[in-house]
Order: C-alpha cells, then sequence, then structure tokens
C-alpha cells in the first residue's frame, strides 16, 4: 500500500503542471526545493545526529559552482557535474575536523562556515561578481527544474527508505546513540560520519544548482542567507527528523505558511519558524510523524 501510495503521489505530481497555472508549479517548485535540502539535511542532522548549521554552504557553493562555469561557457552537463562534486569535495575535506567536536560546538562551527563563505563570496568580486549578484544566460526554466527537483524528492524518499532498512542506517542510528560503544565494536564512527557528510552534501550542492539554473541570478546574502541555513533544520525538526517522511512533512507545512505570509508579512518567515519550534519542543518533542496516528499511517 505505501508503495501504490507513492507511486499515486508521484504521478499527480507529474500531472500538476499540465493543468494548474503557473503559480501553483512555481509555488510546488519552491516545496519540492526547500523538502530536498531537508532531506540531505536530515541524512546528517537525523540519522546521524550532528545538528549542521552549515548545510546552506553546501547549497551555495553549488550553486555558485554552477553558475560560474555555466555563465563561462563550460556548458550545460560540466557545470552540473561540478554543482555536485565541489560541495562534497569541500564536506570531505571539513568532515575530519569538523567531526572532532559534538552537539553545540559542531553546530556552531558548521554555523560559521555559512557567514564565512558569504564573506567570500562577497569579496570575490571577480569571480562570483560579488554583492551586485551573478547572472547566468537566460531561459524560461520552470518545468524542466521542476521535474528535475520532483524526480530528486523522489529518489531522495526511496534512498532514506532503504538507508533507514540497511546495515548503513543501522550504523549510523548507533552512532547517534552511543559513538563510544559504536567504535568498541569495531565500527569506525568517522568513516561512516565523513561520507554521510559527503553524500549530504552533493544533494545540498545539486539543489542549489538547480536554483541557479532556474532563477538565473543569485547573490550571496541570497544562497547564504539565515533563512536558507535554519530553514532545512526546521523543517526535519517539525516533521521529525531521522524518519523517512519527517522532512517532507515539515517542508510542505512551512511553504504553506511561508506563502500566506509572502502575501501579507514576509519578513516574518524567521519568527515563524522560532515560534513554530518551540511549540514543537513542547508539544511534540519527536515531530509530527512520531506522533502514535502518523505513525499508523
Amino acid at each position: 500500500m505505501k508503495a501504490v501510495g507513492f507511486l499515486l503521489a508521484l504521478a499527480v505530481f507529474s500531472f500538476l503542471p499540465m493543468v494548474s497555472s503557473t503559480y501553483v508549479t512555481s509555488l510546488l517548485l519552491a516545496l519540492f526545493l526547500t523538502a530536498a535540502l531537508a532531506q540531505s539535511y536530515d541524512l546528517v542532522g537525523g540519522h546521524l545526529g550532528y545538528l549542521n548549521l552549515g548545510h546552506a554552504a553546501f547549497f551555495g557553493i553549488g550553486a555558485y559552482a554552477f553558475g560560474v562555469l555555466y555563465a563561462g561557457g563550460w556548458g550545460l552537463p560540466l557545470a552540473w557535474l561540478a554543482g555536485a562534486l565541489l560541495p562534497a569535495l569541500a564536506a570531505l575535506l571539513m568532515s575530519y575536523p569538523f567531526f572532532r567536536l559534538r552537539g553545540a560546538y559542531f553546530a556552531l562551527a558548521t554555523f560559521g562556515l555559512v557567514g564565512l563563505l558569504e564573506r567570500l563570496a562577497s569579496n570575490l568580486s571577480g569571480l562570483t561578481r560579488g554583492s551586485e549578484g551573478l547572472t547566468i544566460p537566460p531561459g524560461y526554466r520552470l518545468y524542466p527544474a521542476y521535474y528535475i527537483l520532483l524526480l530528486l524528492c523522489a529518489a531522495l524518499t526511496i534512498g532514506t527508505w532503504r538507508l533507514s532498512r540497511s546495515r548503513v542506517g543501522l550504523a549510523l542510528v548507533a552512532i547517534r546513540e552511543d559513538e563510544d560503544a559504536v567504535g568498541a565494536f569495531g565500527v569506525a564512527p568517522l568513516r561512516f560520519k565523513c561520507w554521510t557528510l559527503t553524500v549530504s552534501a552533493a544533494v545540498a550542492g545539486l539543489v542549489g544548482a538547480v536554483y541557479t539554473w532556474q532563477a538565473t541570478y543569485i547573490t550571496p546574502a541570497d544562497v547564504f542567507s539565515l533563512e536558507r541555513a535554519v530553514g532545512p533544520v526546521v523543517m526535519a525538526m517539525i516533521g521529525g527528523s531521522g524518519t523517512v517522511m519527517g522532512p517532507l512533512v515539515g517542508s510542505l507545512l512551512i511553504e504553506v505558511i511561508r506563502e500566506a505570509l509572502r502575501i501579507k508579512t514576509q519578513y516574518l518567515a524567521l519568527t515563524v519558524y522560532g515560534i513554530m519550534l518551540i511549540l514543537v519542543g513542547l508539544y511534540i518533542p519527536g515531530g509530527l510523524m512520531r506522533i502514535r496516528w502518523a505513525r499508523r499511517r
């Protein structure tokens, strides 16, 4: 039944752009983009148990890697590849020193990475055009970007489901629960942590590349923003961090609220994030998907 429901939902979302307005398609594209970011964050934040507040750094690296190469005439395939590989390489290089930290220290170190990269992108104006923004060759790419992000979300959902039932997923949960005990049983926690962060960064970078391709214009303040850094964390926690459907449910809820606020008071997004996190922490500590009613369905 779960597989049938998943395929039915995929078919509905695939058919919607053909019968709905451009506004609805744009809204769903934004939903899939935030959902893919939340899902990729949750590989580290939910399954591994490390609060990564620097996930937006990989999104931004992928966005600029794609944009710089595509604007320089390197061609779409190479730009896509760079958008995924450069964030993955950055994650692999930073994983060893960063994973020597735990808890709040890891979260603060990763959060500082976002601000550092924003400053670099602003100052390297010869490469990134700085605060003026980077522009790529224009084109109407709403529908191709929509289907790319839809397929990416579907692949992430299937991958997360398979991971939760695999030996690798069991190792990640064991590291999350007691890292020292796992090391005593012969499992190398650092290797699992490094590769999980690398895969998570590659997906976030690919999402950033799709964003640049569709928007055609990016700035450091946009791709390395505070909302971009906090959003995936909030969505995963509200929906149920460490679950298959949690990031998707959290993304849907947040995107609906964000769209309602955009009409009237668009600058209250971060305030709403904080309020919702407080409410979830007080009344639903495990997120919406860990409520007994939701687990049964």
